[in-house]
């Protein structure tokens, strides 16, 4: 899935944004910016697995399944 990828690179930009400001070759917000950017395409992603989940019930129930009580 495309967005996984996205969120394993913003996490990698998080990390080495991290290890410059600890260096001090760069300001914190460079850290917070990458953070923002990191938590909305995990939210996308939380999202797009959700509506896949709601996808494959929906087909599950169209085509016949379904849970029995008993």
């Amino acid at each position: 899935m495309r967005q996984q990828e996205t969120v394993s690179d913003l996490e990698e930009t998080v990390r080495i944004s991290t290890l410059r400001y600890k260096g001090g070759t760069t300001t914190y917000l460079e850290v917070l910016d990458g953070q923002r950017s990191l938590y909305g395409a995990q939210l996308t992603l939380a999202s797009a697995r959700g509506d896949e989940y709601r996808s494959l019930v929906q087909l599950y129930r169209a085509l016949g399944g379904g849970w029995q009580q008993q």
